[in-house]
């Protein structure tokens, strides 16, 4: 079996503050990848770019979770270069934010492989 060159792989950081997913890149620009709410079953989350959501989520890194599995690196390329770039407004919100760190291989066609 194959595996992923690892120069073929970038890093991100994920974020809850705010009420909203947020993702870190490499540069350091920190984007808004879209809402997140509190539901009667669990945390809900939209992202604004493709309309990716998840219910019933029991906790933050649950939700973050769930999101890193959803995420391609085409789909993250794309939000970082058409979104601005947040990081001078939210920084002091990040701090004690539930965050996860996710590495993305720039050649996955984000399809399920068997």
């Amino acid at each position: 079996m194959a595996h992923p060159d690892q120069n073929q792989r970038r890093y991100y950081t994920l974020y809850l503050a705010e009420n909203h997913v947020l993702a870190r890149n490499g540069d350091q620009h920190l984007i808004d990848l879209g809402l997140v709410e509190q539901e009667p079953d669990g945390l809900h989350y939209l992202l604004d770019g493709d309309k990716t959501e998840g219910h019933g989520l029991p906790d933050a890194n649950a939700l973050l979770a769930d999101v890193e599995r959803k995420l391609t690196f085409l789909f993250l390329d794309g939000q970082f270069t058409s979104l601005p770039d947040l990081s001078e407004e939210l920084n002091e919100s990040l701090e004690g934010a539930p965050s996860r760190e996710i590495a993305l291989d720039e050649l996955a066609s984000g399809l399920d492989e068997a």
